[in-house]
C-alpha cells in the first residue's frame, strides 16, 4: 500500500510524535510506503530547517538525517497529474502526488486537503483515522 504525507504529519511526527510518529514508525517497519515528490520534499526540507531553528532542545543534523532517509526510502516521483482541486493550491501537490503514484491515502491535518475526504479514489484521512483504519 501506498500514501502520501502531509508536511503537518510529517513535522509533527518528527518533532513530537502521537499518531503521526506511529505512522513514520510503520513506514520504517515498511508496513506501507511513501510517495513524495520533488516539490514535496522541498516543502518537508523547509519547514523542518524553519522548526530545526526555532527549537532549543532539537538535535542539529534532525534536517539532515530525516531528509536523507525520506529521500533514500521513499519513492519519489515527478506527478503526471495537474489538478487543482483544494481551496489552498499548495496542497494540489499532495494530491497530484498521490493520483500519479497510486496511493490509497493521504494523511493529513490540513482541513483544505479533509474536506475533499477522497479524489479519484485516494482517501484523505487525519493520522488518526489512518491508524484505526490500519487496525493499530
Amino acid at each position: 500500500m501506498r500514501i502520501v504525507l502531509d508536511t503537518n504529519v510529517l513535522i509533527s511526527g518528527v518533532f513530537f510524535g502521537g499518531n503521526p510518529g506511529k505512522i513514520l514508525d510503520l513506514w520504517q517497519e515498511k508496513i506501507f510506503e511513501l510517495i513524495s515528490s520533488p516539490s514535496i520534499l522541498n516543502e518537508y526540507e523547509e519547514v523542518l530547517n524553519r522548526l530545526q531553528a526555532k527549537s532549543k532542545k532539537s538535535d542539529p543534523e534532525l534536517v539532515q538525517t530525516t531528509m536523507k532517509l525520506i529521500t533514500l526510502e521513499s519513492i519519489v516521483i515527478n506527478p503526471s497529474h495537474d489538478l487543482h482541486l483544494s481551496r489552498d493550491p499548495d496542497d494540489d501537490k499532495f494530491i497530484n502526488c498521490a493520483l500519479s503514484g497510486s496511493a490509497f491515502f493521504i494523511v493529513s491535518g490540513d482541513s483544505d486537503l479533509l474536506e475533499l475526504e477522497k479524489v479519484e479514489g485516494v482517501q484523505i484521512v487525519t493520522a488518526r483515522e489512518f491508524l484505526a483504519r490500519m487496525s493499530i
